[in-house]
């Protein structure tokens, strides 16, 4: 069996690697040392792959291999991990394991010559989101998704170069004098940050409340 595991929900993807191995070798520490191998695509040698897909099991019926980071194998690893998937052996299973949701370039094909589970953590709000709230006369609760972001260790200045476009998209319905005023707010915060006038965090809060304040008059 060939099963292809893609996605950044890593807690999940480790659990389920743990009962596969749980089941290949159902607790022997002898067959897990002789029988598995856990490699990374970042440091594999020249002909590791190869070699490890060719090695026959010791102890264990079947040896299992596990392959992390597949979207960081060099063109030759990738050469032989196709060549392998195109005629598996039989003597062992393997895991292809990939942060990446989608495989592109080579791999791109991969998904049919495996067992493939994507497994992504659900994507949390993003700052258009946020801008959606402040549009909707929601500030508050856009404030609140603010201290998530910076929770989550977003910059306050990319959370401004979205402002910046959101005000330059939705500031003109307020009319020249109020759309002016927008841009002037956002001039002040970004000048704030830079010049660390203020601390960046609260001169892009400070700007989120004046612009639903200019929307809402």
């Amino acid at each position: 069996m060939i099963y292809l595991f893609l996605g950044d929900d890593l807690s999940v993807k480790d659990a389920k690697i743990a009962e596969i191995k749980n089941k290949f070798f159902k607790n022997s520490e002898e067959a897990l040392a002789f029988d598995f191998d856990n490699l990374d695509a970042k440091e594999l040698g020249d002909n590791t792959l190869k070699q490890a897909f060719l090695t026959l099991p010791v102890i264990a019926p079947h040896r299992l291999i596990i392959v992390r980071q597949i979207h960081k194998l060099k063109s030759a690893d990738i050469q032989v991990l196709i060549n392998y998937c195109q005629k598996p052996a039989t003597h062992c299973d393997v895991i292809l394991e990939s942060t990446e949701n989608i495989l592109k370039g080579d791999l791109k094909d991969l998904p049919l010559l495996a067992k493939g589970t994507v497994m992504a953590k659900p994507e949390g709000p993003n700052v258009f989101d946020m801008t959606r709230l402040i549009t909707a006369n929601r500030s508050a609760d856009a404030l609140k998704m603010l201290d998530g972001f910076y929770s989550s260790n977003v910059h306050p200045l990319q959370i401004m170069g979205a402002l910046v476009w959101y005000w330059g998209k939705e500031g003109k319905a307020c009319g020249k004098e109020r759309f002016e005023r927008g841009l002037l707010a956002l001039q002040e915060a970004d000048l704030n940050i830079k010049r660390s006038r203020l601390e960046a965090q609260y001169a892009v809060e400070k700007v989120v409340v004046e612009l639903g304040l200019l929307l809402r008059r």
